[in-house]
């Protein structure tokens, strides 16, 4: 056996590995060459010196970590970004309206009791009464949950809103005709101020709910993966460098 291949074979040995040849091999090379017993000898100790050393002196930090508790002192909590307190808003607003449409239709059902026996287009005024509470009530729903932070909340927006758009237009057009009195059009003012609060709700929780609401740009999406960049740390992150395993092929 030749010095350099048993050189080679007792530093692999030394490191775990596996040395290629025989270890009764290795072992009589050794005994009849003093270079390479010298370096085995020089190899076993550079092992030792590398994989154990002495406990390094850390300074002991439990017993300032249980003072800290027996004082009760705690972590404070985060600030509440500007958002949060603006959504929250936002969703006591959309509860009072709630409160209010829902007390127009209870009104409205009680109103079609004394209603007289006059028709309109087939229906008598107890049922056109009806049909007003009948909406003043999904108003009142469709305000309450977007009240309770459902995220789903801004697929109300194109229902309320053709609802809202209609009404204004043809309020308009019997406010001129003198068909309606201008204190009757009042009762429309919530729902338009709710179609507001809506857009608002959907607009401030489009990036994200909790109090630690992102602010910054929303992460890039791999097309080749459909995940975010954002997802893979921040070491990757803007294109950089990626895993191997994320590579994508050629």
């Amino acid at each position: 056996m030749r010095c350099e291949d048993c050189r080679d074979a007792i530093s692999a040995r030394m490191d775990g590995e596996d040395p290629g040849v025989d270890a009764g091999a290795i072992d009589r090379h050794v005994e009849g060459c003093a270079a390479c017993r010298a370096f085995s000898e020089r190899t076993a100790q550079v092992t030792r010196l590398a994989r154990v050393r002495p406990a390094e002196d850390v300074p002991d930090v439990l017993p300032g970590l249980l003072a800290a508790l027996d004082a009760g002192e705690s972590r404070p909590a985060p600030r509440r970004t500007w958002r949060a307190l603006a959504r929250d808003a936002v969703r006591a607003a959309l509860a009072v309206l709630a409160v209010g449409q829902l007390a127009l239709a209870l009104s409205g059902i009680v109103a079609a009791a004394g209603a007289g026996p006059a028709e309109l287009a087939g229906a008598s005024m107890a049922h056109l009464s009806h049909e007003t509470a009948a909406w003043n009530l999904a108003l009142g729903v469709a305000f309450a949950w977007a009240a309770s932070g459902a995220r789903r909340a801004g697929g109300l927006v194109p229902v309320i809103g053709a609802f809202v758009a209609l009404l204004v237009a043809l309020s308009t057009m019997d406010l001129l005709a003198g068909h309606v009195e201008a204190g009757r059009l009042a009762g429309h003012v919530p729902v338009v101020v709710g179609l507001v609060l809506l857009l608002l709700h959907a607009r401030l929780g489009r990036r994200g709910g909790g109090t630690a609401a992102r602010t910054g740009p929303e992460p890039a999406a791999d097309a080749g993966t459909g995940r975010d960049e954002g997802s893979r740390g921040d070491g990757f992150a803007g294109g950089g460098l990626q895993p191997t395993a994320q590579h994508r092929a050629a």
